[in-house]
């Protein structure tokens, strides 16, 4: 769940500000990618877990209605993952994201496995472990899945990610935490034309 709060301008370390408004936002980057794929067209399985709190309930709904099959997400007892995001007059944001439930996610079940290996494009974030966002990569990878990670929260990669994404975003803060890795150069035009199948046939 995003909590939003809107404020004239981002606190300093240390600094109470005033803000100018509140909402709740069903969310979390997966759901949210889960969400625009099944409104561009896909047919969309997610992969995840709710906690046993009243976030879980809007959650559900917020994938529903998106048409998003969520047959695979978990409940476990506990708070549900949430975001708190503040963003100032111009548009700039600060993020800090709370797993909760998704850090349970820990492995993958041989049916969500089937899913990964079935599937014509795998999106994945990191706000499930990491182990298992390279996990499923590698799974979708050896099955013709093609992976498409958004590496967000910040977090150090392994060395195998990197040859294992076959295109990925971020923003310019997230990249730093990296470190001195070489990113890899956009896909070659052949790679292009075949995500560009694969969505269109999505």
């Amino acid at each position: 769940m995003d909590l939003l709060t809107t404020t004239e301008r981002l606190p300093g370390p240390g600094e109470t500000i005033l803000g100018t408004k509140f909402s709740t936002i069903p969310g979390g980057k997966g759901a949210n990618q889960a969400i625009a794929a099944a409104r561009a067209g896909g047919d969309v399985t997610f992969i995840g877990s709710v906690g046993s709190d009243t976030f879980a309930l809007e959650l559900r709904r917020a994938l529903a209605e998106a048409d998003v099959d969520a047959r695979y997400l978990r409940e476990v007892d506990g708070p549900s993952g949430i975001a708190t995001i503040t963003v100032d007059a111009g548009g700039q944001n600060s993020i800090v994201v709370v797993p909760g439930a998704n850090s349970t996610v820990v492995d993958l079940t041989p049916p969500e496995l089937a899913v990964v290996a079935g599937a014509d494009v795998l999106l994945c974030q990191l706000e499930i472990p990491l182990g298992t966002v390279v996990a499923a990569a590698a799974h979708g990878a050896a099955n013709d899945t093609m992976v498409i990670l958004n590496p967000s929260p910040a977090q150090p990669l392994p060395g195998a990610c990197w040859r294992r994404w076959m295109y990925s975003s971020s923003t310019r803060p997230n990249m730093r935490s990296w470190g001195r890795r070489r990113v890899r150069r956009p896909p070659r035009r052949d790679h292009a034309r075949r995500l560009r199948r694969r969505l269109r046939g999505l």
